[in-house]
Parts: structure tokens; sequence; C-alpha cells
């Protein structure tokens, strides 16, 4: 049978994950262009700089919007699943987001002052960040829209365009008129723009307002556990990293560092993708009772992706010594270090955002917002302990540990409920392995040996795994 042949007698989840795959692939090479285009463009201090603005624009959506995303797909995908369509369950979202957003933006305006002086930014680019942010929360909105109703060849194409629009506007753009909030604004362009698409497509009858009062507390009462977590995952991750960072160290290090943390968040893509094709789909099968299909998920489907994460990962770090340079400008050769460590903490991300919509389907929301925020506070505790020595490597580290504790919590929470996850962890083990390889052994014998340890162990897994049939089993469309 051909690969073709293959590809037509994949059931529609199949089919879904291999475009939804190829289209992130994509949409991954537009966002490495884009920081290749930045960093030539800006420089360091410039790049960490935009770094800072979009940080800011990362925290509205925190206090607004991305606590709420997850309810609305799992309510949406149940909505769409009875009836064919998501008016209660779209609403629903908009009016919780709505007053949060009302109140993070009139907080933003208030400091206005004080938050441009410390970005280095004119006190007009306060409009352009709440600007993007608004035009970002739009396209995750309707980007939640496509994956409950499981088109998800559709949100991939959002992904793809936005990354595009920004990539075509910046590059395009005079030097002379580039600067960072003129940046930031190309990047709100290009959300706008995508969600204007999005719009015509769906059509206005798609989302009519309804009366939503049930389901909207059904909604908050599931997310409010996640708006815990949501914050907590501020301080656990890197844009907390970058205020420390600004804190102790040149805006420089800032800049070196979220080129670092860019590079592995596009090698964290595929897990990212991975985890938003599931939650409908699992959320289906929680809901259905369907234990065996859960069991061949954590027992097949999930071991051969960490895999494939960690095939991915070792690959990033046997070249990045020389790729990183090269590609972004010898200023730039300093991330290296810290684009190896968070690939380790890369491949602990693998393993907590495959188990997480288990979680997220299971309804156990408040055990996720616990995992969250015991990961955030070591981080937020190893931050200050270790970056004002070590600098940028130390946040590395920090993230490395905060990252491995909060995946082995969740591995607790689903051995609990469901079991066979506790031959997970051996899947990420030969990133960590060729790491401490590169680190330890002197050069240049540590590439070869490197490369030799991660193709054995890749090997042994591959006999005892297989890679036979890595999607869900399902029957044909």
């Amino acid at each position: 049978m051909t690969l073709i042949d293959r590809v037509g007698t994949m059931g529609p989840f199949s089919r879904s994950f291999l475009a939804l795959g190829a289209q992130n692939y994509v949409s991954m090479a537009l966002a490495f262009a884009l920081n290749v285009v930045l960093t030539r463009r800006l420089g360091v201090e410039d790049y960490g700089r935009l770094a800072m603005l979009l940080m800011l624009g990362q925290v509205l959506l925190l206090g607004t919007a991305n606590w709420t995303h997850i309810g609305f797909v799992r309510f949406a995908s149940e909505e769409f699943n009875a009836t064919g369509r998501l008016y209660k369950s779209f609403w629903s979202r908009i009016s919780i987001a709505f007053p949060f957003a009302l109140l993070c933006m009139f907080a933003l305006i208030w400091w206005r002052p004080f938050v441009a002086s410390y970005l280095g930014v004119p006190v007009w680019a306060i409009g352009i960040i709440i600007a993007q942010f608004l035009a970002t929360f739009a396209l995750q909105s309707l980007g939640g829209v496509f994956q409950a109703r499981q088109e998800m060849g559709r949100y991939g194409a959002m992904l793809v365009l936005e990354k595009a629009a920004v990539l075509t506007l910046v590059a395009a753009l005079p030097l002379a008129l580039l600067n960072v909030p003129v940046v930031l604004a190309l990047y709100a362009v290009g959300a706008i723009l995508v969600t204007m698409a999005a719009l015509l497509i769906l059509g206005r009858r798609a989302l009519l307002p309804v009366q939503c009062g049930a389901t909207r507390k059904r909604m908050l009462a599931f997310s409010f556990p996640l708006l815990i977590s949501c914050w907590a995952g501020f301080f656990g991750a890197n844009w907390f990293d970058f205020i420390i960072i600004r804190q102790f160290r040149p805006i420089s290090d800032v800049g070196l560092y979220q080129l670092g943390w860019q590079i592995a968040a596009v090698a964290q893509q595929i897990t990212i993708v991975f985890s938003t094709l599931l939650l409908p789909k699992l959320s289906i099968m929680v809901a259905r009772g369907e234990k065996s299909a859960i069991r061949n998920f954590l027992d097949r489907t999930l071991p051969q992706w960490l895999l494939t994460t960690s095939v991915l990962f070792i690959v990033i770090l046997l070249t990045a010594r020389w790729l990183l340079p090269a590609i972004f400008g010898p200023v730039f050769g300093d991330a290296v270090p810290v684009l190896a460590l968070l690939l380790v903490a890369s491949s602990a991300l693998a393993l907590f955002n495959g188990l997480v919509p288990l979680i997220s389907a299971s309804g156990l929301t408040w055990g996720l917002s616990g995992v969250t925020l015991i990961s955030a506070s070591t981080n937020v505790v190893l931050d200050f302990l270790l970056i004002p020595r070590f600098g940028i490597v130390g946040s590395a580290c920090a993230t490395v540990l905060a990252y491995s504790l909060s995946a082995g919590i969740v591995m607790i929470l689903v051995q609990r409920r469901f079991g066979h996850v506790r031959h997970l962890p051996w899947l990420i083990v030969p990133v960590p392995m060729v790491y401490l390889i590169i680190l330890l052994v002197p050069d240049p014998v540590s590439y070869l040996v490197g490369v030799i340890c991660g193709v054995v162990s890749v090997s042994v897994l591959l006999r005892i795994y297989g890679f036979g049939k890595v999607l869900m089993k399902e029957d044909p469309a």
C-alpha cells in the first residue's frame, strides 16, 4: 500500500493530525524566519526590548483570555458534537473574559508612564500594546472555534497565515522606519488580517449572540481554577524570567535569552499542536468512558510521539553550536548554552503537554492549578537564586527543574486515575543524556559520542515501542 493509499484510509482524527502537523511545520519555519529577520534588523538590545513588550501582551492575555481557553474548547466541542453549533460556549467565554479585559487595560493605561519608562518606549506605544493584545485575543478566540469544530486544517491555516503576514510586513518595511513599537504594531496588523479572514469563513450566522447563563456558570466553574494556573504559569515561564534578567543583567541578555527561548519554542510547537488536537478528542473519549482508547493513547500513541520529539531535540542540540551564530549573527552565539538547557526543559514539557489534555478532559482543573502553582513557585525561587550569579544560564537551569517537577506531578495524577504512564519518562531520557555528554566530554569527541549515544538510545526505544501506527486507532471516515 502506498503512502497516499494509507492517508486515504485514515480516520478523521489522523487526517486532521497530519494536516495540522504539516501546517504547524510551515508555521514553525515562518516563525524561525521571522526571528532571523528580527535579530538581523533590530540587534540584540532592541530584540530584547521587543521581548519585554511581547511579555506585557502575554500578561494581558493571562489575565483575561488564556485561563478560559481550555474550558471554551471543552464545552464548545461537546456543544458542537451534540447540536452542530457552539453559540452558547462562544458567548459564555466572551462574557467571562470581557470584564477582566477592561480591568487589565484600565490598569495599563493608568500606569502608562511607569510602564513606558520601564520598557524604554514612548508613552504612545502603550496603545500599540493594547491593540496587539486585543487582536491576539480575537485571533485566539476564532482559533478555538475551529478547534472545537475539529476543523484543524483551518486552525492550522490561521497559524500559518498569521506568521506569514507578520514576516512579510517586517521584511518589507524600510530599515529607517523599523523600531520596537513599529514591529509590535505589525504583529497586531498580522493578527487582525487573519482574524478578518476567519470571520469571513465562519460567516455571520456561525457566532450569533444568544442567552448563555447556564453554560456561562458551568464554564466559569470549570475555568476559574485555571485562572490560578495561568498566572502561576506566567511565573513559571520565560516571561517572568525576562523580568528577573532585566533586574540583574543588561537588556542584551534578555535578547540572548529570548532567542534561545524562541528556537526552543519553535521545537516545542510540535508538542503544543499535539496537545491542542488531543483536547477535543480526549474530552469526547472521557465523556463516553472509552477506557480502551485512552489506554491505547497512553501505551502506544503518546510514547511514539515523545520519542519523535526526543529525536528532534537531539538534532537541534547537536547542530546549535554552529548553526545559531551562522544564521542569527555571531553576536547571538552566547545564546547556545541557553538553548541547550531549554531543549532539555522542552523534553519534560513534551511529557507535560502530552498528559495535560487528559487531565483537562477529566475535569481535574484544580489539580492542574496545583501543579502549575508548585512549578511556578519553584521557578521563582530558583530565578532569584541562580540569575544574579549565573545570569541567563541560571535562568535556563531553573526552567529545567521547574518543568521536570511539573511533568512528574502530572504523571502521578494521571497514573492514579488511568494508570499506564510509568514507562513514559524513558522516552525523554535521550535528550538530557546527549546534553550531559556534550557538556562533560571534551570537544570535538563530545559531539561524536553524543551522536552515537543518541542513535543507540533511540534505536533501543524504537525496538521496544515500535513505530507502526503513531496515531490513535480509529475507524476510517
